[in-house]
């Protein structure tokens, strides 16, 4: 697939996801609206219940390649994003190969829980960068799959990683 038809699907797919995510509530698991919870507590819950695996290193058959409008992380490369301090989130384009389609995956920024999703043996998607991942510096996003779905207790049976670095757009 060349550059072109990569970026222009990145494109289709960060509208998409952008009216999707216009859809949604703080509806929690029961159908109860949350109030009163910050921020932080949400985090901290979501950080319990997708631990990342620190005493894993990466390696299989499973990959995954960052794209930036510039660059693309092939190779061994690391894209570069350019950002100002006015933007607030940024989405870098991911392309996903040889990953169970039967199991979750769990995506992951600098370690830090961002989403599950399904993947098979080969998807695209994009991430979304926010906060700390849009702070200067070389960042890791990370997708990977656990026995039973299971971060806490499943072992890990697919797990990719690539870089991206950040510098001031200003």
């Amino acid at each position: 697939m060349n550059h072109f038809t990569k970026t222009w699907m990145m494109i289709v797919f960060s509208f998409i996801f952008i009216i999707a995510s216009g859809c949604s509530t703080n509806e929690g698991h029961d159908g109860t609206v949350e109030s009163g919870v910050t921020e932080e507590a949400k985090e901290d819950r979501t950080k319990e219940m997708y631990p990342f695996p620190n005493d894993t290193p990466a390696g299989g058959t499973s990959k995954i390649t960052l794209n930036t409008v510039n660059s693309t992380s092939e190779d061994g490369k690391v894209p570069i994003l350019y950002v100002s301090k006015e933007d607030a989130i940024i989405q870098i384009g991911m392309d996903l190969e040889n990953f169970d389609k039967s199991k979750q995956s769990f995506v992951y920024v600098d370690k830090t829980y961002v989403r599950k999703e399904q993947f098979g043996e080969s998807a695209q998607t994009s991430v979304d960068l926010e906060e700390a991942m849009l702070k200067q510096g070389i960042h890791t996003v990370s997708v990977v799959q656990f026995d039973n779905d299971d971060p806490k207790d499943g072992s890990v049976t697919a797990y990719a990683e690539a870089d991206y670095e950040v510098r001031d757009g200003k």
